[in-house]
């Protein structure tokens, strides 16, 4: 983790009285560009009195939002990393415990941030010596991450919460702790299940193997803790096909069956892939049990269809309803019928034959549900109505994860109207809540997603819709994934409804890891660089960023300087530049490339008090050492605007350093010497001197003395040098630098018209090509073409 996430713990707290006005701020002020004139704005007269009495208050920003204890982690967390004395231990272990507690309570999985801050307390309660009042952790407390991490369905799966883990399976086997002991074999077949629940499922194949023949650990693989299984399934779901298949050969040759929950593991695998030659190879191969897993049927019925393959499942579903199969059974056979074609009416035919040991099988509303399941991976809203009239005439009522399953079908066929409906019913019924079936959250979470997402898509978003919708998400303490925050707070950020913004990322984006909170960035970022986004939205976007995003990285910062820039905003880009110069973390500061990339943007797009603020910054930065390149970005944007004796001052410091100048210096200085009266003498004397040193000189110092020296209206010498340019330089001259350089540099209109004359004759094919480029007038009356002079240090 960045170290800046956890520095900001202490800003945020200490800020935490202030944030709603500094987010209301946020959007609605934004940099000075131009002072209005007292014309410009004129006075209204308003009756404060009443105005005031019977106005609406104005809307309160949502304090940014943190788990318990969270907090205090990140503040000891900020402490150490200043080498400040940390957070009394007490309150250190109660922030432990809070965290932990509400993330049972809540279902909120560890995201990566919050994972390796953990695994750091961890270490350092255990480290560091205990005191007479406050005890070292119990085992409560280490029980209590263990589930978390294994009881909760996580969103990230990363290197950092394996690394908690095993620190878990430390302070176990180390014994730093109070309270029931545990043994150490069963501590660590739940790291053996952390580790493949989180991606390492590779090292836990290592890890059991080496374990494998002894007595105190083998009970683990295929009894209490099923290890075999759960670093199989592991493997299958990062896609390790090698070492899958490695495991059940490894676990066969050693004494452990292929059994139901290895077949329907390693078949599923292969029917995800629609490698059906595999997948039926391991679907034929026996087993100890009856039959396979529900599960595995309904896979191969969905690789069936996929695959035309009808006419080789049906065997294996006719052999399975004739052996009067446990209900899941049924179910799962009376999906696979809809599946593969058969009418509600077939099935309803066979619903009346379903036995188990010669006991009538009655449907009920899992069966109706998985049914509608079908509907919904068939994508078929008119099956869906007759299994509803079905249930109806079977006298099943639905219930939460009906509806939950209509949402789905509805969002899936576009019909936003029934999905309405559907999650109106599904509110009233909760099925999430049911800690029997936890995949329901998990389910719930994600179609919420895709259901604000299709609102999303719509050519004019239904807003109220969707704020009600958030309301119901803040009550029931929802996480919405950060793909869908990014969709809601763009679109929000449309209709510049910032409040909303600012609501959903107080809610959500402190519960975010770092990778999360990278996708919302870069939404943010996006919006911001895109063209077509508005100047005034891109800044509000900004300053949202800016507000709730400390952790954005340099580079990002640096690309939104430049975007400003590119829309001739210096004032914005300037203040982007200075808040990288104001972060806490120097990781953010401003580099000399930065410094440089700054000034070069104010000298294409002039802006004399932000350049006073830049160079204030750099005057007091003791981490840049002035150089040539420096010195001429600074030249430039002085000259830019329109400050040439200030800008003359640092081509005598470069005159006067070791490093001496470049070519780009001679460049500026040119360029400075055109916008100063009587520059031509000062760029003559700097001419000769290039001569006497016999130096290689490019085309683009060339032209920026012909510049100069046209400046100064010497219409015969600008001639002179026109011609001679190809001896100078290797060249001739162009119409883009040299013709255009001089016609657009002459100060009056006599030597202009002479000099085009003079062109016309002389180079027509590159005057030609010169007038495409059209003329404008500039604020002196003086026709120019539309030629673009750039300049870098």
């Amino acid at each position: 983790m960045r170290p800046l996430v956890a520095r900001q713990a202490r800003r945020l707290l200490v800020r935490r009285a202030s944030t709603p006005f500094c987010a209301a701020a946020a959007y609605a002020i934004s940099p000075r560009r131009r002072p209005l004139s007292p014309s410009a704005a004129p006075r209204i007269f308003q009756r404060t009195f009443f105005g005031g009495l019977f106005q609406k208050p104005p809307r309160q920003v949502r304090p940014p939002e943190y788990e318990p204890g969270w907090m205090n982690i990140m503040i000891w967390r900020s402490r150490m990393l200043d080498n400040l004395r940390p957070l009394p231990r007490k309150d250190l272990l109660d922030a432990w415990r809070k965290l932990m507690q509400s993330k049972l309570q809540s279902k909120r999985p560890l995201n990566s941030t919050q994972a390796a801050q953990c695994r750091r307390l961890l270490q350092y309660l255990t480290d560091t010596p205990e005191s007479q009042d406050v005890k070292s952790l119990t085992s409560a407390d280490l029980a209590m991450a263990r589930k978390v991490l294994l009881q909760i369905e996580p969103r990230e799966r990363t290197q950092k919460h394996i690394e908690l883990a095993k620190a878990l399976f430390e302070v176990w086997s180390s014994g730093k702790f109070t309270g029931k002991t545990r043994s150490v074999s069963l501590q660590w077949s739940y790291l053996i299940q952390t580790m493949c629940r989180y991606g390492g499922s590779q090292e836990a194949l290592g890890m059991l193997k080496s374990k494998w023949n002894d007595p105190e650990y083998s009970p683990y693989l295929t009894q209490e803790g099923r290890l075999v299984a759960a670093v199989a399934a592991g493997l299958a779901r990062e896609g390790h096909e090698k070492e899958l298949l490695d495991l059940i050969a490894y676990a066969e040759a050693n004494g452990i069956p292929y059994d139901s929950e290895l077949q329907e593991i390693v078949t599923c695998f292969f029917a995800e892939r629609d490698r059906v030659e595999d997948a039926q190879h391991w679907l034929g191969r026996p087993i100890p049990q009856a039959h396979g897993s529900a599960k595995l049927y309904r896979t191969v019925a969905s690789l069936a269809v996929r695959n035309g393959l009808e006419d080789w499942a049906t065997p294996l579903f006719l052999e399975l309803g004739q052996s009067q199969p446990k209900k899941r059974y049924w179910d799962v056979l009376l999906q696979s019928m809809l599946l593969m074609g058969k009418s509600v009416a077939d099935v309803e035919k066979i619903m009346s034959h379903m036995l188990y040991r010669d006991v009538m099988v009655s449907p009920d509303i899992r069966t109706f549900n998985g049914l509608l399941r079908v509907a919904v991976e068939a994508k078929d809203s008119a099956l869906a109505s007759e299994i509803v009239l079905l249930m109806a005439d079977k006298k099943v009522d639905p219930d939460g994860e009906t509806s939950l399953i209509l949402l789905a079908l509805h969002v899936e066929a576009g019909n936003l109207a029934a999905a309405e409906q559907a999650y109106q019913q599904l509110q009233q019924t909760e099925p999430w809540a049911d800690e029997a079936r936890p995949e329901l959250l998990t389910e719930y979470q994600q179609l919420l997603g895709e259901y604000l997402a299709a609102l999303c898509q719509q050519p004019q978003p239904d807003f109220r819709l969707i704020s009600r919708i958030l309301e119901y998400v803040d009550e029931g303490q929802i996480t919405l994934g950060p793909k869908i925050v990014s969709t809601l707070c763009l679109r929000f950020l449309e209709n510049d409804q910032h409040f909303e913004v600012m609501d959903i990322l107080s809610i959500h984006s402190f519960m975010y890891g770092e990778a999360e909170r990278e996708t919302v960035q870069s939404a943010f970022m996006t919006f911001c660089l895109d063209p077509n986004t508005s100047t005034s939205r891109a800044w509000g976007a900004y300053q949202l960023l800016h507000q709730f995003f400390q952790d954005t990285s340099f580079e990002w910062r640096v690309k939104l300087m430049e975007g400003f820039f590119s829309r001739k905003r210096s004032d914005m880009a300037t203040h982007v530049f200075g808040h990288m110069r104001g972060h806490r973390n120097k990781g953010f500061h401003p580099r000399p490339e930065t410094y440089i990339a700054c000034l070069e943007g104010l000298g294409k797009y002039p802006d004399s008090s932000a350049l006073e603020s830049v160079h204030n910054l750099l005057k007091m930065d003791t981490s840049i050492q002035m150089n040539t390149k420096l010195h001429t970005a600074l030249m430039l944007a002085y000259a830019s605007c329109g400050k040439p004796l200030i800008a003359l001052d640092f081509w005598d410091a470069v005159t006067r350093s070791k490093e001496g100048p470049s070519y780009a210096t001679l460049e500026a200085v040119f360029w400075t010497l055109q916008n100063k009266s009587s520059g031509d003498v000062q760029a003559r004397e700097i001419w000769e001197r290039i001569e006497k040193m016999d130096l290689e000189v490019p085309a683009a110092v060339y032209n920026a003395y012909i510049g100069v020296i046209a400046a100064s209206g010497n219409e015969r010498e600008v001639r002179g040098l026109v011609m001679q340019m190809a001896s100078y330089v290797g060249t001739e001259p162009d119409a883009m630098t040299s013709l255009g350089v001089a016609y657009n540099s002459f100060p009056a209109q006599e030597p202009q018209s002479r000099f085009a004359e003079w062109a016309k004759k002389r180079h027509r094919q590159e005057w030609a090509e010169l007038e495409k480029k059209g003329r404008r007038v500039n604020q002196y009356s003086m026709c120019q073409f539309n030629i673009k002079r750039e300049f870098k240090a």
